[in-house]
């Protein structure tokens, strides 16, 4: 998708969801009208975004049609996504679920438990799609939406296992519906320690898609020599083949540091589990990459990463590399924080399960958007912020920067965004439009709800961008 594009919500919307058509060719312009404006400012309430109480009620009776479901506005993007796959020749399908914590709607319908089960809300299960190379989002393409249903206070573990629909068949749900693809581009599906699943390892295989996952289950396997053991242990007694210098990046209780990681890498033979009823009795070859830290600081716990995968890993050089694959699994967790935080799905104010649903069939899209925008400010920097950007938008910040608007750099203006903060700036906008700041999106021009789009929603996200522009991460 072109910058001009991604930049625009209205032509990003006809984009996006006008091809499609919801049994009615109004519902479509409705459908199209709505996504433009939630793009426009992602973070606003409802009747912020809809400019109206009109068009907030056209929103309620759309997302109340029987015919327009989470799958039907989720279809044009999908197919947008499975387009945009066959242009690269190599693609990560990054999977992985988050829960919808709406504990604080006490009187929404139709929802399930989360947390602790004394929640309630439900679970998300995405497939994204990104370029290795660049790091750049696609899109989605496959996502599902689900309500756990609670178990039956007498079941006991052993009859759990015989259940004929469990919450882990998931991953193999979205990795088939990913299908295949021309042999022209190279697919790899990569998921965290929930899809350390034998299952998944064969969907995988029946679907013609390599995987790669990260450990979590000490399964049996077996070695070059013939021998059985746990799978853990053997790699683990692995020496090392090489260190590289490694940037740990800061978390929760945890500060950035530079660390040195220990690489090993070998084939083996994944074997059946011999508990699981349902699972596949065939054994399947994989390479398993081990990558660890050998002397972590006083205080800090090591770095480990035990990664399995069906793509051939021969020498040190493939070895790292499927290393870097499984570090960008990362930025599917980004597209959840996205619908949470920038669009902010759980502070929506609905009154049923299924209206929820059918707002995350708009809000996804347009958490993949605020993804590629960022990605957009990394691949461009240089590119000049007057070729994209609302001149309104770029006036403000350069004259508080004290720069030349028509030298500015999409670097140097998200950098810009970052030191000076989005509340200041969107009270700069409301001066130069010439109304006071009341509440979000009333009385502002359309130039002032596109910043707004920009600042409330990807600077809130660019955690790594702001860092980079205080210099705590290298650029």
């Amino acid at each position: 998708m072109r910058s001009e594009e991604m930049l625009n919500p209205k032509l990003w919307a006809e984009r996006t969801f006008g091809a499609y058509h919801l049994q009615d060719a109004h519902r479509t312009w409705r459908e199209v009208r709505v996504a433009a404006q939630m793009a426009a400012n992602a973070s606003a309430s409802l009747p912020a975004q809809m400019q109206g109480w009109k068009e907030v009620i056209a929103l309620y009776c759309l997302l109340d049609q029987e015919d327009v479901t989470f799958e039907a506005l989720m279809q044009p993007h999908l197919q947008h996504t499975r387009e945009e796959i066959v242009r690269h020749p190599v693609v990560l399908l990054l999977q992985d679920t988050t829960e919808v914590d709406l504990s604080h709607r006490l009187h929404v319908s139709g929802l399930g438990q989360v947390g602790n089960e004394r929640g309630q809300g439900f679970f998300l299960q995405t497939m994204l799609v990104v370029v290795p190379q660049s790091r750049a989002v696609v899109g989605c393409v496959s996502q599902e939406a689900f309500v756990r249903a609670p178990a039956p206070k007498s079941e006991r573990r052993s009859q759990r296992r015989f259940r004929q629909d469990r919450e882990t068949d998931g991953w193999m749900r979205l990795l088939r519906q990913g299908g295949t693809f021309p042999d022209t581009t190279s697919i790899v599906h990569v998921g965290n320690r929930g899809a350390d699943l034998f299952d998944f390892f064969h969907a995988s295989r029946e679907t013609h898609t390599p995987f790669l996952v990260r450990a979590a289950q000490n399964r049996r396997a077996q070695n070059e020599e013939e021998e059985v053991g746990d799978l853990l242990e053997q790699v683990r007694a692995w020496p090392s083949r090489q260190r590289r210098v490694f940037e740990v990046p800061p978390t929760h209780g945890r500060q950035a540091r530079t660390t040195l990681l220990e690489i090993s890498f070998g084939p083996m033979t994944g074997l059946p589990p011999r508990n699981e009823p349902h699972a596949n009795k065939h054994p399947f070859p994989l390479w398993v990459i081990r990558l660890w830290e050998e002397q972590p600081p006083a205080g800090e716990e090591p770095l480990e990463w035990v990664v399995q995968t069906s793509v051939q890993t021969a020498t040190l050089q493939e070895a790292w590399e499927r290393g870097t694959w499984y570090g960008h699994r990362w930025v599917v967790e980004d597209s959840h924080q996205c619908l949470k935080t920038g669009c902010r799905l759980q502070q929506r104010q609905l009154q049923t399960g299924k209206r929820f649903f059918r707002l995350l069939g708009l809000l996804s899209p347009v958490a993949v958007r605020l993804l590629q925008q960022r990605d957009l400010a990394r691949s461009e920097p240089d590119r000049f912020t007057c070729e994209v950007l609302d001149v309104d938008v770029l006036t403000v910040v350069a004259t508080q920067a004290g720069l030349d608007p028509a030298s500015m750099t999409i670097q140097v203006f998200w950098q810009e965004v970052a030191r000076l903060g989005a509340t200041w700036l969107v009270a700069g906008m409301g001066q130069q439009a010439g109304r006071p700041c009341g509440r979000a999106g009333s009385g502002f021009r359309p130039c002032l709800r596109a910043f707004i789009s920009l600042i409330a929603s990807v600077c809130k996200m660019c955690i790594k961008d702001r860092a980079q522009a205080r210099g705590l991460l290298p650029q």
